[in-house]
């Protein structure tokens, strides 16, 4: 057997030479051409290059809304750019949005004033630590910006943060002197990508005040809030009767792999809930159904829910308020999904989520993005989302029917879904359209056991077969015995 022998230095320093060489007798095109190739290599002997892999940020930079985002449809601009407030360096100095630093500004002296900690001590925090701070965007969007200027931005924008939050949750909004509806709109420019403080900012003013658990309960409070009226508002009639809570997945204390804000809301969409109920097995006759199609018949795609509703398949609420899509079987297919509550600030939340998604130093399986594309499939016209509203898992205080189809089919166009997440429960699906007894079974239902009176009519129905059958078997028995 050959022993493999690693060249010596001498032999690794001939072999660079030479490519250097080679390289010099290039034209100058084709010279950085082959360099900038070459830098995109593995890193050998003769580079000490080397390429940052995703891994090796921890944390993505708070950046800018992926072009694709915008080229496409700039009317997608409204839902990534602030309406009244500029948080953090990227749209700070916006004229428009000057009017709200003088609000800003108020903001932070009152949380000065309402934990009784000096400004000073809080600003030296944010100073001593605004290397790292740096850090968190790109390196060309706050280069107009020296450290003292960035601290000072961040001292002011994370105190008013923090105090908006805190009184937001104690239902003091009114003492904060703001407009209703500025205070919505205000809320609203929080949870976008380009509007993100580090939340290492937040931590280091939380740290310096003596309500250190109440803050941090706010920021909780506040998160979950806008999760339960945004995405599982409200219960359903049997979920009311058994008094049973819309489940929130538990917090927690620990935020060292938060980002920010718009990082913690997504966290808490994604995050499972392990005290709701089990999930629902198929029935007997539910195996039978999904597994019972014949496989020489092309597979049957769904497109909407009216398209689901046909195949005998109704749609319930899901008692937690993450993501979580489950399929399963019973005598007719029940989908069950969070019931959404779709607003003004719907498209905004989402987007800016989706966005968040998109960075490209940020590695994740694209499940916001995945759910909105599952949710588009339900959604193709005004009908369905008339069906799903009178379903009650839809609560559209957006506008006409017709707007929330036209919202749900456009934030979807040119996003890329991880099609593995859904991926049971559209093959279940498919595999209960495709049986041709679930039509029949369908159509058998909502002729005869849809609504309380045609149960009526058909047990009346049923009924009267009977005391025929009766009647005529006594008949006979009359006849035979004469």
């Amino acid at each position: 057997m050959f022993t493999s022998v690693e060249p010596s230095q001498d032999v690794q320093l001939l072999v660079c030479e030479i490519i250097e060489e080679e390289l010099h007798l290039m034209s100058n095109r084709e010279e950085q051409n082959f360099r900038s190739f070459r830098a995109l290599k593995k890193p050998s002997n003769c580079s000490n290059i080397t390429i940052p892999s995703q891994s090796s940020k921890p944390k993505p930079l708070i950046q800018r809304v992926a072009s694709i985002l915008v080229r496409e449809n700039t009317d997608f601009k409204k839902f990534f750019e602030p309406t009244v407030v500029a948080i953090g360096p990227l749209h700070h100095g916006n004229p428009r949005l000057q009017p709200v630093e003088k609000i800003k500004l108020k903001l932070a002296v009152l949380f000065i004033e309402e934990h009784g900690v000096k400004e000073q001590i809080l600003y030296k925090k944010i100073k001593e630590e605004i290397g790292d701070l740096r850090k968190c965007y790109r390196s060309e969007d706050i280069k107009d910006y020296d450290d003292e200027e960035l601290a000072w931005m961040f001292f002011v924008d994370g105190c008013a943060v923090l105090h908006a939050i805190d009184y937001i949750k104690q239902g003091k909004e009114k003492s904060l002197n703001i407009k209703v509806d500025l205070l919505v709109f205000v809320q609203i420019d929080m949870f976008m990508l380009e509007n993100q403080l580090p939340f290492r900012v937040l931590e280091l003013l939380i740290s310096s005040v003596n309500k250190k658990k109440e803050l941090k309960e706010s920021i909780n409070v506040f998160i979950d809030e806008k999760i339960k009226k945004t995405i599982a508002k409200g219960h359903d009639k049997k979920t009311i009767a058994k008094g049973k809570e819309l489940q929130v997945p538990p917090t927690r204390d620990d935020h060292e792999h938060t980002h920010h804000l718009l990082g913690l809301l997504r966290e808490r969409l994604l995050a499972p809930n392990h005290k709701s109920s089990s999930k629902k097995k198929n029935s007997m006759v539910g195996k039978a159904l999904l597994f019972g199609s014949r496989s020489e018949q092309p597979s049957k795609t769904f497109r909407s829910i009216n398209e689901l509703k046909e195949a005998g398949i109704h749609v319930v609420p899901s008692e937690t308020s993450s993501l979580e899509v489950h399929f399963y079987v019973g005598f007719l297919g029940t989908l069950k999904i969070p019931r959404m509550v779709v607003d003004d600030s719907t498209g905004s939340k989402f987007m800016n989520l989706v966005a968040y998604e998109m960075c490209p130093d940020f590695e994740n399986d694209f499940e916001v993005t995945s759910y909105l594309c599952f949710l588009d499939s339900l959604i193709d016209t005004a009908e369905d989302v008339k069906e799903l509203r009178h379903a009650g898992m839809l609560l559209n205080y957006m506008g006409s029917d017709e707007e929330v189809a036209d919202l749900f089919n456009k934030i979807t166009t040119n996003l890329v879904p991880d099609l593995g997440i859904y991926q049971q429960v559209t093959e279940n699906i498919c595999k209960y359209c495709d049986n041709t007894w679930t039509t029949s079974i369908a159509k058998a239902y909502y002729t005869h056991f849809s609504t309380p009176w045609s149960i009526v009519a058909f047990l009346g129905a049923l009924i009267g077969l009977i005391f025929t059958a009766i009647q005529a078997y006594y008949s006979m028995q009359r006849k035979i015995s004469k």
